[in-house]
């Protein structure tokens, strides 16, 4: 039975295999080849950088690099949503993504340091492009700085947060401070070795640490005998930020004391200057300040231009009217800024021109005249009225950030040289 029952299971398995050689077996004797079709890959795309030339146009750029009129005009429309393809400033990077032997698809353009606007396009069949405007995220961050004067705001000795101040951050420090305190310290004259300051200063920083903005919240500074406070503080009746000390007086007076942000007075107003360049005695009506060539002249005080060019000795000059029949003039500037001109209305700080060496000058400086009712007078010496104090309404408000800013500024001590801490020690 066994035996009758593996044979009839042998003979299946013998079928099964013959079918199978039948259905699926070679045909023929040939052999048939295996074919191998090979895809090409298609190149990657590649980035082109061009930066803005000036005098070039966004029309000129896109057609180096294969765009036509079409895709230039769909291109500026997209653009225009964030930025106005006009306003691009040479210097500006665009970065077209393409693959080789195309037309670009992609393009980045770095509109500053803060923005980057994305625009790609729908394909040949969708000609219309497309734009995206990305923002760089910014985190706030807070420094406590303190500064001892060796002779000029510049090199100060700092303590504090200083690691975090980064490349060029000392002179931005000193530059807020000179803003601030513009209207009651002469940094060049009134200066004095020893003297201290200390600051909170609120930044927004980049990813790549570099900041984009900061501003002083509140700063004290000791000049000689005297301490002088200052408090940001912002409110609707105002028609810009302001610092004011410590009982809610503004810092800001009527004029600035000086044009430039930093000076070097190198002569005063004197009635008997000897002139370098006449080489006689003759009555120097206003105060001549030392800075480099290109050195940005402000209006110390907001006011309309009555005289703007070249103004025989005085070379290129501008004059401002101011209320009050108070006139200033800025002289030997090696050009006037743009949009200033006779019956322009400046503002207070605004950049006029800049500092040169034209008209009866031997080297670049600013000559600034201060008149009034059309006589000049020594801007040392003028006693002018100050903005407008912290409203009655806002005191309340003011009071409150004024403890908070100025318990957290001094905290940090306000530095002593070694020799003063002794001498009080002593006392």
């Amino acid at each position: 039975m066994k035996t009758r029952l593996s044979t009839a299971v042998g003979l299946a398995l013998a079928g099964i295999l013959l079918l199978g050689w039948a259905a699926f077996g070679r045909r023929g004797d040939g052999r048939e080849d295996v074919k191998v079709v090979e895809v090409p890959t298609p190149p990657p795309p590649v980035t082109l950088v061009h930066r803005m030339q000036r005098g070039e146009t966004l029309g000129d750029v896109f057609e180096d690099h294969g765009l036509g009129p079409a895709a230039t005009h769909a291109i500026a429309e997209a653009m225009s949503e964030f930025e106005s393809p006009r306003r691009l400033r040479p210097g500006v990077a665009i970065h077209f993504v393409r693959t080789p032997g195309e037309s670009p698809a992609r393009i980045r353009v770095d509109l500053d340091a803060d923005r980057t606007l994305h625009l790609w396009s729908g394909g040949e069949a969708a000609p219309l492009w497309s734009a995206r405007l990305d923002s760089v995220r910014v985190v706030r961050d807070t420094l406590l700085l303190a500064g001892l004067i060796r002779s000029n705001l510049f090199d100060a000795e700092l303590s504090g947060d200083v690691d975090a101040l980064g490349d060029g951050g000392r002179f931005d420090v000193a530059h807020r401070i000179a803003q601030v305190f513009a209207w009651q310290i002469d940094f060049w004259r009134d200066l004095r070795r020893n003297d201290a300051y200390r600051l909170l200063l609120e930044r927004e920083v980049r990813p790549d640490g570099s900041v984009r903005d900061a501003r002083v919240l509140a700063v004290d500074f000791r000049n000689d005998r005297r301490v002088l406070t200052g408090v940001r503080f912002e409110h609707a009746a105002a028609e810009r930020v302001e610092y004011y000390d410590e009982t809610g007086e503004a810092l800001r007076g009527q004029f600035l004391l000086a044009p430039l942000d930093i000076v070097r007075v190198t002569s005063g107003f004197n009635l008997r200057r000897f002139h370098p360049v006449l080489r006689r005695t003759r009555p120097h009506l206003g105060v001549d300040y030392g800075a480099a060539r290109g050195t940005p002249v402000r209006a110390t005080g907001a006011g309309r231009v009555s005289r703007a060019g070249w103004w025989g000795n005085y070379g290129n000059a501008v004059e401002i009217r101011h209320a009050n029949n108070i006139r200033t003039r800025y002289a030997h500037l090696v050009n006037v800024a743009r949009g200033v001109a006779a019956g322009t209305q400046v503002e207070q700080g605004q950049v006029i021109g800049y500092v040169g060496d034209t008209g009866l000058a031997t080297a670049p400086h600013l000559h600034y005249e201060f008149l009034r009712n059309g006589a000049q007078v020594n801007p040392a010496r003028l006693q002018l009225p100050r903005a407008e104090p912290v409203p009655a309404e806002q005191r309340e408000r003011f009071a409150a950030l004024l403890d908070a800013v100025l318990s957290r500024l001094r905290s940090l001590p306000m530095p002593v040289h070694p020799t003063q801490r002794a001498r009080r020690t002593q006392d």
